[in-house]
């Protein structure tokens, strides 16, 4: 760790040094944002997490991503700029409200007959575990902070719908459609694994879905 860090964590100031972090890179890449308004193909992955796109695709986040930025204010672009956007669990972080909002906004940037792909967690699965006095997923291949443990199949319907306060909404195969479907795509339906674009370690508890444009 550099004593910069080291200064920084001495004094309690992480949490304010990471907000100007964040802010700093929001003012940098709007120059990103003008840079691809020029080109001819966009390919945009929201809600990536911190990580390069690869094979043409720019992603998006708040931090660690080629474009920081809060998806919360939208998409910078104009109407009817972009090939193609994915998502991968990220819907399920965002009020039932504002995803609505979200997936307009997304609707609006794409190009007549290009695509939206997305990638949910299937809360049925958990559900229906619960139901059948079982486990689906087991302690130490989820997210450890969100596991609660009373003893009770409800666990597991808990840890699923709030993530440790991180999740909003719940899916399963028919809601994902119809919530997509609040904006006019000319179709949406569900689609298989796609190795291209979605993780393998958490094809079991997802659900996939395709909306044209």
């Amino acid at each position: 760790m550099s004593k910069l860090k080291k200064i920084i964590k001495k004094l309690g100031l992480e949490k304010p040094a990471l907000y100007f972090y964040r802010e700093i890179n929001f003012f940098l890449d709007k120059y990103k944002w003008k840079k691809i308004k020029s080109l001819d193909h966009v390919c945009l992955e929201l809600g990536s997490g911190a990580k390069k796109g690869t094979n043409g695709w720019i992603t998006v986040d708040l931090h660690g991503a080629d474009i920081c930025h809060d998806l919360k204010k939208g998409i910078p672009l104009p109407d009817l700029s972009v090939n193609r956007i994915y998502s991968s669990h990220t819907f399920e972080h965002i009020s039932y409200k504002n995803l609505i909002l979200f997936i307009n906004e997304i609707y609006r940037v794409l190009k007549p007959g290009c695509e939206l792909s997305v990638c949910v967690p299937n809360a049925a699965n958990y559900i229906n575990a619960y139901y059948e006095k079982r486990f689906f997923l087991q302690k130490g291949k989820g997210y450890e902070p969100a596991f609660v443990n009373t003893g009770s199949f409800i666990d597991q319907v808990n840890y699923i719908a709030y993530m440790d306060g991180k999740h909003s909404y719940l899916f399963d195969e028919v809601n994902l459609i119809n919530t997509i479907k609040t904006s006019p795509f000319t179709s949406v339906e569900l689609r298989k694994f796609d190795p291209e674009i979605d993780l393998a370690s958490r094809d079991h508890e997802s659900i996939y879905a395709i909306a044209i444009k």
